[in-house]
């Protein structure tokens, strides 16, 4: 898939689909407490005044997120020795029996590094690479700094003769020439602990011939609110020359927040004389898993035939959560709440359930981060003032023979309809239902599953990054269900 492009684009991260695609699924295991895992921040000492930034402001607030949800926090010198997949500090990774997962976002964003934890507590990243093609990049030590870029139209007066593709193919052309640390790859596999930067240059021409050449760099962390613009002018004949100035200015631009503490996009790359050392030697390999303990309940106790959904707890997996298949899985996020219910027939067979879950899009969804979740939210996603809720109904479901019984799952195939932003469409999805006893000794309804959707679909946009990933959003379903 080319980088390289000159359509317009939005560059907000559209994870937007989100919440919302309710089919009917939930958690795996009762109410026991998942293991509560390992959050590991590498760092080098001295190495700048940014490490010296983030553990006098951001480490504090960090080993409190740790111990609220009983993280054990490490702090490890990446200068002794390092993993592989640390190429730059700080870095924040978590870990635990189910897997391992790196931070991708600013360090002074406290409630995104917790949608981060919550998230990979219960569902660690993909190991897939981040694969793009024509794309400049920056090599520092371990790390890469990777800045695809757009070319927007020409707007304002038409020059005569204008080409669009040809006059984008001649602007690239010199948008590289004019860097000086980036150099334009035909293809590169980029890691969880590369930086990315945007860079988008809208060129604007007067009846007189003058041209207006605005660079505008956004962070990979927030494609809303851009960290860098600058204006260019010149006479159109001198457009080569104009483009290399950009270019260059919006490469300082990114050396100058890179180098800044206070940027949230700063960091130190790790050297490439830095030992490279396994968890295992680091003494951090992954966590054995938890031994799970079966409460004993009589068995002869009777399913509730009618059930409402409830609230997660802290210590349950999220109700819904949502991501971008690898490697645009640093998108993430949450649905908090919503209302549903189901219902069994007499008999307690799955065949013949129904039921619905409706979310309230205008205050139940969040990617941790105030501005994604207002963009999620706007006209151009979810588009919430018009259309605040989202919905899936039980059209029906097929199961085993067996009655729905405390002490097994049951598979089931749930078919139904789905609406998001006024359109409805048919869904399905494989899950499992299973009756446990909660902590406080009442009947709990766990369903669990996943499904995909195609953001197309909605006319929502996608992440930026490779397709397909760019257009599919992954559902992780995790109801709880108290009885009615």
């Amino acid at each position: 898939m080319k980088i390289l492009i000159s359509k317009p684009q939005n560059r907000i991260p559209w994870l937007a689909a989100l919440l919302l695609s309710i089919s009917f699924i939930l958690p795996h295991s009762a109410g026991a407490s998942p293991e509560s895992g390992q959050l590991i921040v590498f760092m080098q000492p001295n190495a700048s005044p940014v490490d010296e930034e983030f553990k006098q402001h951001s480490l504090p607030q960090i080993r409190k997120l740790a111990d609220k949800v009983g993280a054990s926090l490490h702090v490890v010198d990446a200068t002794k020795g390092a993993p592989a997949e640390v190429a730059l500090t700080p870095l924040i990774v978590y870990q635990n029996y189910r897997g391992r997962s790196v931070y991708q976002g600013r360090t002074t964003t406290p409630a995104r590094i917790r949608n981060f934890m919550r998230t990979s507590r219960f569902v660690p990243q993909g190991k897939e690479l981040n694969r793009r093609e024509n794309i400049p990049i920056w090599p520092r030590g371990r790390s890469s700094v990777w800045a695809p870029l757009k070319v927007a139209p020409v707007s304002g007066t038409k020059p005569d003769g204008y080409n669009h593709d040809a006059f984008v193919a001649e602007a690239l052309t010199n948008i590289a020439d004019g860097f000086s640390k980036f150099r334009v790859q035909q293809a590169a596999e980029l890691d969880r602990a590369d930086r990315g930067f945007y860079m988008d240059f809208n060129p604007w021409l007067s009846g007189d011939g003058t041209l207006y050449l605005t660079v505008v760099v956004f962070s990979q962390f927030d494609c809303k609110t851009p960290v860098f613009s600058k204006k260019i002018i010149g006479p159109w004949e001198n457009q080569q020359q104009l483009f290399r100035q950009a270019a260059l200015a919006g490469e300082a631009a990114v050396v100058r927040i890179a180098a800044d503490p206070a940027s949230g996009d700063s960091f130190n790359p790790v050297t490439e004389a830095t030992p490279q050392k396994t968890w295992e030697q680091i003494g951090l390999p992954l966590p054995p898993a938890p031994k799970v303990k079966t409460a004993r309940m009589a068995v002869s106790a009777e399913v509730p035939q009618n059930w409402v959904l409830a609230d997660s707890g802290p210590d349950d997996p999220p109700m819904i959560q949502f991501r971008f298949p690898a490697p645009l899985d640093n998108y993430a996020g949450e649905v908090k709440s919503g209302r549903g219910e189901f219902s069994f027939a007499e008999n307690r067979m799955v065949n013949g359930a129904r039921g619905f879950v409706e979310i309230d899009t205008r205050g139940n969804i969040t990617m941790g981060e105030p501005r994604l979740d207002e963009a999620i939210t706007g006209s151009m996603m979810l588009y919430v003032k018009k259309f605040p809720t989202a919905r899936f109904d039980i059209a029906k479901i097929s199961g085993d023979d067996q009655p729905i019984a405390y002490g097994r799952l049951s598979p089931a195939f749930v078919a139904g309809n789905f609406t998001l932003k006024g359109k409805s469409i048919p869904l399905t999805s494989m899950t499992q239902i299973e009756p446990v006893m909660g902590d406080d000794g009442r009947p709990r309804l766990l369903v669990s599953g996943a499904f995909k959707i195609d953001l197309r679909t909605f006319n929502i946009e996608g992440a930026d990054g490779p397709a397909p990933a760019r257009h599919m959003l992954l559902f992780d379903l995790n109801l709880i269900l108290k009885e009615r």
